[in-house]
């Protein structure tokens, strides 16, 4: 037996056992690494970023842009979630998709709904739907080009708009002649009113214009906005004072600005209490079928007629360039004690000075009146 047979015998271990030792320190370290790289991967945050991107991934096919939506809610991270209502989840009829992106914890969010004109009751519903019983929202118009309206959403605290984009290549099918789509935002990013409402109107006809490529609609977009009306839904114009939605209407009145292209206008004439007596409306395109579908209004007001007077409303209408018509309507409007002192010759005549003037900015003509 040599020096270097007894060595290895008496202190060294056998290659075995060496063997061995090293595959349990490997088997260790890749435990280690498995253990603590998705920890780190969870614990930096990485995890969450992860996860946010996945959900955003052709949100709404791709329509809602949300770096513009991170600006417009003031959040760093966004999380989204996608309906596909065409597999029939939320079966509402003409809808091809709802979203909605926002802050993970809820706090903020922007939902988007896109309609074909065929859904465009759901799409009005969403904006305030105006119902017989009530609903004192407003139709801001977006101006610029587009067909579009925007208002405090119902809480108050939040934006809705929504914009019509006509498709050229399917104007001979009603079902699809427009696309629609309706935004809604909640608690939004706290800065200057203005400044927010317009960035709120540049998401809006950006979702638009990325929708209708993305469903097939051929729309001529409107300009870039760079700033929207004011919101004058609480503002009290005393009588004879109007020059917006409610020009020549003999009765204080709230009222918004006008525009050639709004699909919807609105005017309110006040009692003497300052409350709301009465809502003049007009509708074009896709919404003027779309209200008699709304809650309320099929016993208030007969579709099959061109003008009329039904409970407490009076409507009448007119054709338009589009070869479509205008429905205008003027609701009477209870109090929250059910107190109402009607005036059919003010409604009547109220209506008619609204519906020549709208018809006339439309380009619309043969006003037929009850």
């Amino acid at each position: 037996m040599n020096d270097a047979t007894e060595q290895r015998r008496i202190g060294d271990p056998a290659p075995g056992v060496d063997r061995l030792r090293r595959k349990r320190l490997l088997i260790s370290a890749v435990l280690v690494l498995v253990i603590a790289v998705p920890a780190v991967f969870y614990f930096s945050g990485a995890y969450d970023r992860w996860q946010d991107g996945r959900s955003l991934v052709d949100i709404c096919k791709g329509s809602v842009d949300t770096s513009e939506v991170k600006e417009l809610l003031g959040v760093d991270r966004l999380r989204g979630h996608d309906v596909e209502v065409e597999q029939g989840i939320n079966p509402r009829a003409g809808q091809l998709r709802k979203c909605s992106v926002g802050d993970p914890d809820g706090r903020a969010w922007l939902s988007a709904a896109m309609d074909w004109s065929s859904g465009a009751a759901g799409a009005l519903h969403d904006f305030g739907g105006f119902p017989p019983d009530g609903g004192l929202g407003m139709a801001i118009p977006l101006g610029h080009g587009w067909e579009g309206v925007m208002d405090e959403g119902r809480s108050g605290e939040g934006l809705v708009a929504a914009v019509n984009m006509p498709c050229t290549n399917h104007r001979n099918d009603p079902e699809r002649s427009s696309l629609i789509i309706t935004l809604q935002g909640q608690a939004m990013r706290s800065i200057e009113g203005t400044v927010q409402r317009a960035r709120f109107a540049r998401t809006a006809v950006k979702t638009a214009q990325n929708a209708a490529r993305a469903w097939g609609c051929n729309a001529r977009p409107g300009g870039s906005i760079d700033r929207v009306p004011d919101n004058t839904a609480h503002t009290k114009v005393p009588q004879g004072e109007a020059g917006g939605s409610c020009a020549g209407i003999a009765a204080a009145v709230r009222e918004s600005a006008t525009d050639s292209k709004a699909p919807i206008e609105n005017c309110y004439l006040l009692s003497d209490s300052n409350k709301p007596h009465y809502r003049v409306s007009a509708f074009y395109g896709p919404f003027v079928r779309a209200l008699p579908a709304q809650l309320g209004y099929g016993d208030e007001l007969d579709s099959e007629k061109s003008a009329g007077r039904k409970g407490s409303s009076v409507w009448a209408t007119a054709e338009c360039p589009s070869g479509g018509k205008a429905l205008y309507i003027a609701t009477a409007l209870r109090d929250k004690d059910d107190r109402f002192t009607p005036d059919g010759q003010l409604e009547e005549s109220s209506l008619k000075t609204f519906a020549t003037r709208s018809a006339e900015r439309h380009g619309c003509a043969s006003l037929k009146m009850p």
